[in-house]
């Protein structure tokens, strides 16, 4: 792939540690939920034109794969873990520098909000101007979505853009790490520490399948529920860490393992209220990590440009994705080109897919690879202050 290229769509990164591998890890969380996701609202609405038979009673059937593709959410998560722990790990566990915790937050402020904020007005706009809904109505969902709240208020998704409840799960990550790392990685006695993130780790994985189960009012996104997931990438992170060398020594052994891994991504997904599962699923999620960066093979995919500079797009196609497929259905009735629903899906996808990677381009290199740069605020305060003189 042609360096320019690459060098025009790669991720600005605040340190000089570029991880291709992380990249690719978000391509294929980004890609397994884009396609949950059209397959959802394609059947939807192909529903009264076309068969959907789609069997999901065992892995050797596409619809058991297909129920199970937003797991990528998840796999987020467990990427969010990794790359937040890195720091707080450096500082209390391996002699790095002292993190400032309002260079952390602001950090966090200047690179995330900017592309959700724009993102998600935008298509404020588009229901009240387009879909035509009232303004009174929606504006207190907008409020509790640009503020990170709409599950805790109104015990449901979005209504402006749904996907963004994973978003205020990642917030309150943001939030609680610095603390989490205090009382675990903080602790002078490295065993200790340890064995409090195991046990928040266990706790999590029981409060996940209590209110999975029970449905608690305004709880759907909280930290608790998915903090097992976020670990795994702070376990991952202690292996990288400790044992990098170990981590980056390729045996072909991996490849296996990590075929193994990603099929018991898949396998244990399902039903998510059991606990075994959610254990089980989380192991899966560690070894994938480990596999991604060991395995011969797999690590020669992972490290591929196109996959990882896809992945490091990952916010932007995530933030833009399914308002861009629920509208891109509404004319797939005109577009049939058989009876077979599969056909169509693969068809359909193709299509939705060239024009998602067009506008998630355009957002994403004037919109949010500029934030990603952590001087931009002081940039454009100092253009301003030119043109004002």
């Amino acid at each position: 792939m042609n360096s320019k290229f690459i060098q025009l769509f790669q991720r600005n990164t605040s340190s000089a540690n570029f991880i291709p591998e992380i990249d690719g890890l978000r391509f294929f969380a980004i890609m397994t939920v884009v396609v949950f996701h059209f397959h959802f609202l394609l059947a939807k609405e192909l529903a009264s034109e076309v068969s959907i038979h789609l069997p999901y009673e065992g892995f050797w059937q596409l619809g058991w794969w297909l129920v199970r593709l937003d797991l990528g959410v998840k796999v987020f998560f467990g990427i969010s873990g990794f790359i937040l722990s890195v720091p707080f790990l450096n500082q209390y566990w391996f002699g790095g520098k002292k993190i400032q915790l309002k260079n952390y937050f602001w950090r966090r402020i200047t690179r995330l909000e900017p592309p959700f904020i724009i993102a998600l007005s935008a298509l404020f706009l588009v229901h009240l101007f387009i879909n035509g809904e009232s303004f009174k109505e929606l504006f207190p969902n907008f409020l509790a979505s640009i503020f990170y709240v709409h599950e805790i208020i109104f015990n449901e998704y979005s209504l402006i853009n749904p996907v963004t409840w994973s978003l205020e799960t990642e917030v309150q990550f943001y939030i609680i790490i610095p603390f989490l790392a205090f009382i675990s990685l903080g602790n002078k006695n490295k065993v200790i520490g340890f064995l409090i993130l195991l046990i928040l780790f266990v706790v999590s994985l029981f409060f996940k399948s209590f209110v999975l189960t029970n449905h608690p009012y305004g709880l759907g996104t909280n930290i608790l529920v998915f903090l097992s997931h976020f670990l795994i990438g702070t376990f991952f992170a202690i292996l990288f860490l400790s044992r990098k060398d170990w981590v980056m020594k390729k045996i072909i052994l991996f490849d296996l393992i990590g075929l193994l891994s990603f099929f018991g991504l898949f396998w244990f997904y399902k039903p998510q209220a059991n606990a075994f599962n959610n254990f089980m699923f989380n192991v899966s999620l560690f070894w994938m990590f480990i596999s991604v960066f060991k395995g011969q093979a797999i690590n020669n995919i992972f490290r591929t440009p196109f996959l990882y500079l896809i992945g490091g797009m990952c916010y932007t196609i995530y933030l833009l994705h399914l308002a861009y497929f629920y509208l891109f259905v509404k004319v797939a009735k005109s577009i049939l080109i058989s009876e077979n629903y599969l056909v169509n899906l693969l068809f359909q996808f193709s299509l939705a897919s060239i024009g998602l990677m067009l506008i998630s381009s355009f957002f994403y290199l004037v919109i949010e690879k500029p934030c990603m740069d952590k001087d931009w605020p002081k940039k454009l305060g100092k253009k301003l202050g030119l043109m004002n003189k």
